[in-house]
């Protein structure tokens, strides 16, 4: 018996018990017999559950995001892994950190946070030096932006991810501008580390990733917008025209309007950001649809909807050998 695994250790056959986050809970009826179908996480992975003895009842006990104490066994159903469950019941208070159903980065987040004070302290212009320097020199918004992640499923979904993909799109966007010394670098820096800023109120991190009411009522562009023109306002005498500029560069990153930005492009600075953000985002994606191919022994990933279309990830080592 497995006690307090990891979903991704489990094994064909393997019985286990354990703390999961319940991602989803469905009645499910079929020639009059009634099931609950579940799908467990943890910050390893996700995995589909079947429960059969009062499901009804469950049902009306168990809510997505529950903590769950689970003991069953990983079978299969339709070629892919699905636990049976034997018991189920709701975790109780003190048994479990919220935290510890979340994945983090896996890179090191000093490193990460260094690297965000040292681009701020880079920037020429004295007042996006002085706008950065408010910003992320204030401990309580820096201990948010650290934290939050960049998304829920598709890029960067565990905590820290904000943090780590901020800091590759600017380091993309400073490449960019080293080559191309027409375009201006310290507005880049600025836009790289803050056009996701408003992913920090448009997230919430408890025991799953998902969206706050503010979050989906009016979006992490708007958010964050709004967040970077009120911090212009309070220094004084700061350009109109910069910060249009900054404000344009947030509000037009994701590059097309259906993709959800407001308005597209319409300055070189804004096109780099947007094709730096779209890098940075699609690798990580691709690097965890790879991944996750990888580790079942497949050489193509399943079909992914938001690309229309399958991605090769390779000849297994074995089949090579």
């Amino acid at each position: 018996m497995n006690e307090n695994c990891s979903l991704s250790e489990l094994n064909e056959g393997d019985e286990f018990i354990g703390f999961y986050v319940l991602r989803r809970c469905e009645l499910k009826e079929s020639d009059g017999l009634f099931r609950l179908e579940l799908e467990l996480s943890d910050r390893t992975g996700t995995l589909p559950g079947v429960i059969w003895e009062d499901a009804r009842e469950l049902r009306e006990q168990l809510e997505k995001g529950d903590v769950i104490k689970v003991k069953g066994h990983l079978g299969s159903y339709r070629d892919r892994p699905q636990a049976r469950i034997d018991k189920i019941r709701l975790a109780k208070e003190g048994e479990y950190d919220p935290e510890s159903f979340i994945p983090s980065t896996p890179k090191d987040i000093h490193v990460l946070t260094d690297r965000v004070q040292s681009l701020v302290e880079s920037i020429q212009e004295p007042h996006l030096s002085q706008l950065g320097k408010l910003i992320f020199g204030n401990a309580q918004f820096l201990r948010e932006y650290v934290r939050s992640p960049a998304g829920m499923k598709w890029h960067h979904p565990y905590l820290g991810g904000l943090l780590e993909h901020s800091v590759e799109v600017t380091e993309l966007c400073d490449f960019v501008a080293q080559k191309h010394p027409e375009l201006n670098r310290d507005l880049l820096i600025l836009a790289g580390l803050l056009h996701d800023v408003g992913k920090i109120k448009e997230l919430s991190t408890t025991t799953l990733i998902e969206y706050t009411d503010e979050g989906r009522l009016e979006g992490h562009i708007i958010i964050g917008e709004r967040f970077v023109r009120n911090m212009c306002d309070r220094i004084e005498n700061f350009p109109s025209t910069l910060k249009m500029l900054l404000s344009h560069l947030i509000l037009s990153h994701q590059g097309h309007k259906e993709f959800s930005s407001p308005v597209e492009p319409m300055i070189p600075e804004g096109f780099v950001l947007y094709y730096a953000d779209e890098l940075g985002s699609k690798l990580n994606a691709l690097n965890r649809i790879a991944q996750k191919a990888q580790d079942e022994g497949e050489d193509w990933s399943e079909y992914v909807r938001l690309l229309s279309r399958y991605i090769f990830v390779g000849k297994n080592s074995e089949e090579e050998d």
